[in-house]
């Protein structure tokens, strides 16, 4: 990640009389959409800046729409005057600081000359400062900059792979087979067309679990319905086309899954998971390996799954023309019978194997990232995905562990949000 902040300038600009200062928590500030990039790169920067810098209580940023509203013709840039933009805070947008500018992108590279204008504390004030990156995330990054410059503090970073270091004695896996060598025990049953389990091609893992995408769309859909309701063997399975073209495989849409079974979940626990991934990935393109959390919604279920149906010899139509207290009874039967049909997913994490090199590599990292496992979370499931490029991807070792660290259940933290407030009361469903 190459990311470059310069200050350029800092100066003192007056127009008309001194505002009295704000008190703290009461700024409310105007993004203009950023001048100078073709398609509309601009007006997406200045949305992400606003985005952001709405999280903190002491700014109150004025919406996308109030603000094409507030903005002169001819827009406003780095050309416009201060005299001008403070006449503007003052006159119309009745707020208290400015943040406009200039971006070019050039190729993968994007340099965003921002000045901020801010009449919040008596004489006003203006910075201009340069921030610019060539990662795939540049517009995330040179918003948090200019967050940052102008709340004057660091920004809050979740927890990222790598922060922890991977423990070194963990205990029995909670998944069974891992390492795929017992072939599809602990797991689903390759379809032997876009899942297999093979020899490692470079000799040194045994038996891995290959997942390959390039494959032919369409024909591949009517395969997994097949399997799905009994109508295919993958011990005989069809031989499926390559793409017509790169947008027509399956790589560029579904990608490929492979589960493993259920594995039953512990309240406030925090696990690891950890794997071997060969295979080329491409920028934000990279295979996963999600961790999934179920829950029991067979109370709520009000159908049949199509394969229930299939099962039952009825057809949809035939089901819903039953009476009511007869389709309650069936769908109760086949939550008994088939239990894991009316399980919902609750929760979901993924280990990210980036792998530009393309031969084996290890990957390990814990989840919940923040805090333990929710407390609806009745079972979990892997599974392998693998998408784009098209090609194959090689797993193995892939491991579910407890956190050998944890001493105690940990409560459930909930993702970061700094406007976000509990409720105080429940709804009553009474009106007033």
């Amino acid at each position: 990640m190459k990311t470059i902040i310069s200050i350029l300038a800092l100066a003192l600009v007056g127009a008309g009389p001194t505002p009295p200062a704000e008190p703290p928590g009461a700024r409310h500030v105007v993004v203009f959409d950023l001048a100078g990039a073709r398609g509309g790169y601009g007006a997406q920067l200045a949305d992400s800046i606003r985005l952001r810098l709405r999280r903190h209580n002491a700014y109150e940023v004025i919406d996308r729409l109030t603000t094409a509203d507030l903005t002169p013709a001819g827009g406003v840039s780095l050309k416009t005057s201060d005299v001008q933009i403070v006449k503007l805070l003052r006159t119309r947008a009745a707020a208290q600081m400015a943040i406009f500018g200039e971006v070019q992108t050039i190729g993968r590279s994007v340099r965003a000359e921002i000045r901020c204008v801010d009449i919040s504390g008596g004489q006003p004030r203006a910075w201009t400062k340069v921030f610019s990156d060539e990662t795939e995330r540049a517009r995330g990054i040179i918003a948090r900059g200019v967050v940052e410059a102008v709340t004057g503090q660091a920004e809050w970073t979740p927890p990222q792979y790598g922060d922890e270091a991977e423990p070194k004695n963990f205990a029995k896996p909670l998944n069974v087979n891992g390492g795929f060598d017992a072939g599809a025990v602990g797991w689903a049953r390759p379809d032997n067309v876009s899942t297999l389990l093979v020899a490692d091609p470079r000799g040194g893992k045994g038996k891995v679990l290959k997942i390959f995408t390039d494959l032919d769309r369409d024909a591949w859909l009517k395969y997994q319905r097949d399997l799905m309701l009994g109508r295919a063997d993958p011990a005989k399975p069809p031989k499926i086309p390559p793409p017509k073209g790169k947008y027509s495989s399956v790589a560029a849409w579904e990608g490929v899954h492979y589960r493993s079974d259920w594995i039953d979940a512990t309240a406030g626990q925090r696990y690891w998971l950890t794997a071997d991934m060969m295979g080329r990935s491409a920028g934000m393109f990279f295979p996963k390996i999600v961790v999934k959390g179920f829950a029991d919604f067979s109370a709520q279920a009000a159908g049949l799954s199509e394969t229930s149906l299939k099962e039952l010899g009825l057809t949809p139509e035939q089901f819903a023309d039953l009476p009511k207290a007869r389709r309650d009874e069936l769908i109760q039967a086949e939550a008994r019978k088939n239990p894991a049909r009316y399980r919902r997913e609750v929760y979901r994490w993924y280990l990210a194997c980036r792998n530009e090199a393309g031969g084996w590599k290890h990957f390990a990292a814990p989840f919940p990232p923040r805090g333990g496992l929710p407390a609806n979370v009745k079972w979990l499931r892997i599974e392998v995905y693998a998408y784009w490029p098209a090609g194959e991807y090689f797993f193995d070792n892939v491991h579910l562990y407890k956190d050998p660290r944890q001493k105690a259940p940990l409560p459930e933290i909930k993702a970061r949000t700094l406007h976000y407030k509990p409720p105080t009361t429940q709804p009553t469903g009474k009106s007033k």
